[in-house]
């Protein structure tokens, strides 16, 4: 055993400094350098805060540019209000992302609440074949595009380039084997060594995915560290102090704000654009279907049996044989006095029960036809006694209703009916099942993205 153990560890060991030589190098190739200061969402990339402040920090930076004018309206919520001329000039690709996103969001309207800018991404629900939830598929698109962004302007690589990668993986087999080899010459049972080896040195491998900042990333870091740390940019980078709760001074915000947010020094300005958090069921989400903004909720989009929608049959049967029908009536044929008045009035309760269970049953219908706007796309996991499956989801706003539809959906119609499509739906409300829905033209967008 301890022989095992020393192959091993030495092994294993060696592994470790290969994989510490190749992550902490910091030469690579030169970036091919594009025009221009570096954008808000590639200096939270060097932070490491992209997935929590890239995306608020871009539509900080453009409403700075003049994409769009953040508006703080008397008992209301901030709003985003799309101007007549866009400027002029080229947008990133990630910045059109967002840009997009926002008058997507906007439809046929010039104004967006700050908070609907969290919810209805119309992602890539379906890029790669792999199924997601369409703000996750938004997010990995937004990251990706970042992520060449900064590796182009040779700000950040990979901590572990794809061949480096490969080759800590098959050298990984090498301690394995080692080991294995020891473990059979000894006659051993210990199998569970190289084993538990191999699969440990992965685990370390795994460390390795994601993005570290170059020298040139590092200075470029420290530099915007430093500018928001003065006085000038803290100040309006605080405000305003919560949702439509501060005093936004005019112009607001700056360029400077956006960069504070990219590094976490400004989460009053990021919280505008941050939605609830946690599950979709039950949250509020923001729709403009109907004409003007409001919030509407997320049911549950599980389907229900006919006897969970209200399946009488089943439940008057239920009843009956609860109540012993046939020697009730036995009791009202044989019986006399107290105990035939007894049995009336058990069949006189269950002619009750029955008639309460059909008018329930009546006031779902089992059919509904509406026109509506699907404001969002998620998927969820569903846990049964012995088996786990996902639920692809989509949500239905009717433009009456203060929740809106939601089912279960087909992969198909998950990726063909992406948030802020128009849709035509024929519902089966008692059991909540979506019959049939088709595509339906698409309002005229106030502005191309």
């Amino acid at each position: 055993m301890p022989v095992i153990l020393t192959v091993t560890v030495a092994t294993a060991g060696g592994w470790l400094l290969l994989w510490i030589w190749l992550v902490s190098r910091t030469g690579m190739e030169a970036g091919i350098e594009s025009a221009g200061i570096e954008s808000p969402a590639v200096v939270s990339l060097l932070a490491g805060r992209l997935q929590a402040f890239g995306y608020a920090a871009t539509l900080l930076d453009l409403a700075a540019r003049g994409w769009f004018r953040v508006e703080e309206r008397p008992g209301g919520p901030v709003m985003c209000v799309l101007g007549g001329n866009p400027p002029r000039g080229e947008l990133l690709s990630y910045e059109r992302r967002a840009y997009a996103h926002l008058v997507t969001r906007a439809g046929g309207r010039r104004d967006v609440p700050a908070e609907a800018l969290a919810d209805g991404f119309a992602g890539e629900t379906g890029a790669g074949g792999a199924i997601k939830s369409a703000k996750n598929g938004f997010m990995e698109g937004f990251a990706r595009d970042v992520t060449q962004d900064a590796r182009q302007r040779g700000l950040s690589r990979p901590r572990v380039s794809t061949p480096a990668g490969c080759l800590l993986f098959l050298t990984a087999l090498v301690p394995a084997i080692a080991s294995a080899l020891v473990v059979h010459a000894y006659r051993s049972n210990d199998y569970w060594i190289p084993v538990a080896c191999f699969f440990g040195l992965c685990a370390v491998l795994g460390l390795s995915d994601g993005e570290q900042p170059t020298p040139a990333g590092r200075a470029a870091l420290r530099d915007w560290r430093a500018r928001c740390a003065s006085p000038a940019v803290a100040i309006p980078a605080m405000m305003p102090a919560g949702r439509g709760a501060g005093i936004m001074p005019p112009g607001w915000p700056q360029r400077e704000v956006a960069y504070a947010a990219a590094i976490g020094k400004a989460p009053a300005a990021v919280g505008l654009f941050t939605g609830e958090a946690g599950q979709q069921r039950g949250k509020a989400i923001w729709s403009s279907y109907g004409g003007a903004w409001r919030q509407i909720t997320i049911g549950d989009p599980t389907g229900r049996s006919w006897v969970q929608a209200g399946g009488c049959v089943l439940q008057i049967v239920v009843i009956l044989l609860l109540a012993l029908l046939p020697p009730t009536v036995a009791t009202i044929i044989l019986a006399h006095g107290e105990l035939r008045a007894g049995a009336f009035a058990v069949i006189a309760s269950d002619a009750l029960l029955v008639m309460l269970l059909l008018g329930k049953d009546a006031t779902v219908p089992g059919f509904a036809e509406f026109d509506g706007q699907v404001v969002e796309a998620w998927t969820q996991e569903e846990t049964g006694e012995d088996t786990t499956s996902t639920l692809l989801c989509l949500a239905i706003d009717d433009g009456v209703r203060d929740q809106a539809w939601t089912f279960s959906v087909s992969q198909e119609q998950f990726r063909r009916f992406i948030p802020g499509t128009l849709v035509h739906a024929r519902v089966n409300p008692r059991r909540n099942k979506l019959l049939e829905m088709w595509p339906l033209p698409a309002r005229p967008s106030v502005l191309s993205p």
